[in-house]
């Protein structure tokens, strides 16, 4: 039996490479090391909690951050308006 009928190839077409399919050992999703294909990111809730924690930015947003500077922006547009009297 030929060893290409036995291994899966990879089979993603390039753009480099005149469009021809790429011959690389495919691994149990079908596609090779370099082309593994979408993550579909974590399954356990401490992975889905790690990963919230690593994508944490500044929080700037949050209804919180959000709510306090339209209480402040409140009491200054108040306060101006007192001193104006």
């Amino acid at each position: 039996m030929p060893l290409k009928n036995i291994i899966r190839f990879c089979g993603a077409y390039s753009k480099q490479n005149n469009g021809k399919p790429c011959r690389q050992p495919a691994m149990a999703n079908g596609r090779c090391r370099m082309h593994g294909g979408k993550s579909f990111g974590p399954k356990t809730i401490e992975g889905k909690v790690r990963s919230a924690r690593a994508n944490y930015k500044h929080g700037l947003y949050t209804k919180e951050a959000v709510f306090e500077r339209k209480k402040m922006r409140i009491m200054m547009n108040w306060r101006k308006k007192i001193s104006d009297l």
